[in-house]
């Protein structure tokens, strides 16, 4: 395969320059440094649900160890478990990608596309145009060596040419596919070395957030471990924001917290969840106030997506995609959940107005 142009550190000031015109942004990262608020779902969700209605490529980058958004892409529990193994096995996952910068760790290899997955053509159920970058458990122990190799002194722009490993493979994507490719990073909470590079390859981020103490907290944590707010500023440029500012990296500006997996009365958040929905925004002000620069110009927006109850436990099992779910029972394991038009059709709605932002 003919290398791919290669994208210049110098493409870096006019990429900064775009973004502060406000062009479209097309790489989203969805993270929050809390588990369990529903990235992964949300990030296949999206996906599939764009490629589906405006027939325009999009790639799935799974940059958690756990790979749980890869089985779900590669036909579900069980057929997506059993093929995801071979991948690692084969080495056609982001982990393989990262082995091969080892060996150039400080310019593109030419083969960045060779990890893209055409995965409607390795699970039917989902539409044309959906694309995977697999996950591996091995993006640990990379951590490990990113943070080794990143740290050297020589050459000068160490950090800066590692952490961009996830935008060169992301970006040689985009090249190949074409310009109207969306692209979504499913991140790990954790704040390790392979979600520092997620930031760096996402232009905007999606925060899900649920309806606790911790989800108000998670939003403190993006400000210090991302922006280098709070705590972060004791650390000065050795913090992730310092060293990012210190190469010119910019950083992806908050365009959605999602207020996810809700309880809703009468179509709207139940008053328990609008209370801490409450404090989850006082905080992204507060975030705003003291880093604007942080946001998309006029967000973030903060849409109110509800409880999906057995939707995403038929589409993970299925590896099926919400316009293609109907009501009734599906077959999970020994067990037959319902899937009732009410609720999934309220989901819909608000999936749909999320995709209206992007």
């Amino acid at each position: 395969m003919a290398p791919l142009p290669t994208v210049r550190n110098e493409m870096y000031p006019a990429y900064v320059q775009n973004t502060e015109k406000g062009a479209q942004r097309m790489r989203y990262a969805v993270w929050n440094n809390k588990g369990g608020v529903g990235k992964t779902f949300l990030s296949f969700v999206l996906a599939t649900e764009i490629a589906k209605e405006r027939g325009v490529p999009v790639v799935l980058v799974d940059m958690c160890p756990q790979a749980n958004l890869s089985e779900i892409v590669l036909g579900g529990n069980g057929m997506g478990s059993e093929r995801l193994t071979s991948l690692i096995e084969t080495r056609q996952t982001v982990g393989g990608y990262f082995d091969s910068r080892l060996a150039s760790p400080h310019g593109e290899t030419g083969r960045e596309t060779e990890f893209l997955l055409d995965a409607h053509v390795i699970n039917d159920k989902l539409p044309e145009g959906v694309h995977l970058v697999a996950g591996d458990p091995s993006l640990e122990l990379q951590a490990q060596v990113i943070n080794q190799i990143s740290s050297q002194t020589l050459p000068a722009n160490s950090w800066q040419t590692v952490h961009s490993w996830l935008l060169d493979l992301t970006t040689s994507c985009v090249e190949k596919l074409g310009s109207e490719t969306l692209v979504f990073i499913d991140c790990n909470p954790s704040f390790s070395a392979y979600t520092e590079l997620s930031m760096v390859a996402a232009e905007a981020l999606i925060i899900p957030c649920s309806s606790d103490g911790s989800s108000a907290r998670a939003i403190d944590n993006v400000g210090s471990l991302l922006y280098g707010l709070q705590a972060g500023s004791h650390y000065g440029a050795a913090n992730f924001s310092g060293r990012a500012g210190q190469f010119n990296l910019p950083l992806p500006r908050i365009h959605a917290v999602v207020l996810n997996r809700s309880t809703q009365y009468n179509q709207k958040a139940s008053k328990a969840f609008t209370a801490m929905f409450d404090e989850i925004q006082r905080r992204v002000q507060a975030l705003r106030e003291a880093k604007p620069d942080a946001f998309v110009s006029g967000g973030p927006t903060f849409p109110d997506v509800p409880d999906s109850h057995s939707v995403a436990i038929v589409c993970s099992h299925h590896g099926l995609p919400l316009y293609a779910v109907k009501p009734g029972q599906y077959d999970v394991h020994d067990t037959r959940p319902q899937v009732n038009s009410e609720p999934l059709e309220r989901y819909r709605k608000a999936v749909d107005a999320l995709i209206e932002t992007i």
